[in-house]
């Protein structure tokens, strides 16, 4: 069985994102969130093999202005104390209507901290 190559890590990493966002902001699935990746990076910590079952903890660790960052635990399903990856990722609130950036709001903030409490 040959182990899970590096961009899977990257899809693993988009996925848990975007459940994050859409259960966070209660958002359907086909409407765009009001922010951007703008950058991903992925630190491997052990291997994962095809075949097994890999769950993504998300959180927001931190606000700019403009932008947040995201960590991300990719961990076994079968030992959640085995750590496969960490990821972060960094995100630019925006406009789609200007197409430019804006601050994040107040109320995303708020919203992402309660969130997070439960």
């Amino acid at each position: 069985m040959g182990h899970v190559s590096s961009p899977v890590y990257y899809d693993y990493l988009q996925h848990a994102y975007l459940s994050y966002m859409f259960d966070l902001l209660d958002l359907p699935r086909d409407q765009k969130l009001p922010h951007i990746m703008v950058k991903t990076s992925c630190e491997y910590v052990q291997p994962a093999f095809f075949g097994q079952a890999i769950d993504v903890k998300s959180r927001i660790t931190k606000f700019g202005t403009k932008s947040f960052e995201m960590e991300h635990l990719m961990l076994r399903h079968d030992d959640p104390n085995a750590i496969v990856a960490k990821g972060i990722s960094t995100h630019v609130m925006f406009d789609y209507e200007s197409n430019r950036t804006t601050v994040v709001p107040e109320e995303f903030k708020k919203q992402v901290l309660d969130y997070q409490a439960n």
